[in-house]
């Protein structure tokens, strides 16, 4: 076993012993949805605007991070042969998301991008160790699986994100011109 592989078991047996995916999903929704705050306030919208927008925001964060847990517990299911629980592997999965919680740091202008690639890099890096321990995977196999739901998941958050904040900044934009 490289030390590659040795570190990536030691991170998957710390992030299955974190209990609490939902919780962690919560928080990870909330502070991508802060990190958009920002262009909200810029653009002048009502506290009610503002609410609606970061509980949208969240919502649909949500949702794309459980479209890409439920690829992946399709696609463990098509591999694995013991019967898989879809809430415990949500929660082992869950913990795998905890970089996401420090997203409200993609605010920061000039370096947003590198700490938004980061984060989901580290995202994935958690989810390929927790795949690999908790089903005793090679890492190659919990990469191949792990891929296609983070793969959704970053389109369906980048979708969302490139939407909203460009237009976001080009209302700014329009009324600083002004």
């Amino acid at each position: 076993m490289t030390k590659l592989e040795a570190a990536m078991g030691a991170l998957g047996h710390w992030l299955l012993q974190l209990d609490g995916g939902f919780e962690i999903l919560l928080l990870v929704g909330l502070s991508m949805s802060l990190a958009h705050l920002f262009a909200l306030v810029a653009n002048q919208l009502t506290p009610r605007q503002i609410v609606f927008q970061l509980l949208l925001d969240a919502l649909v964060l949500a949702v794309a991070l459980l479209l890409a847990t439920l690829v992946d517990i399709v696609l463990l299911a098509l591999v694995v042969d013991e019967p898989l629980q879809p809430w415990a592997l949500f929660e082992s999965l869950g913990a795998a998301l905890l970089p996401g919680v420090f997203y409200v740091l993609v605010a920061a202008p000039y370096v947003s991008n590198l700490i938004a690639v980061t984060i989901w890099a580290l995202i994935h890096l958690n989810v390929v160790a927790v795949l690999q321990v908790r089903f005793a995977l090679p890492a190659a196999q919990a990469l191949a699986l792990a891929t296609p739901g983070y793969c959704l998941a970053l389109l369906l958050v980048s979708a969302l994100f490139y939407q909203g904040w460009q237009r976001g900044y080009r209302r700014l934009a329009d009324s600083l011109g002004r």
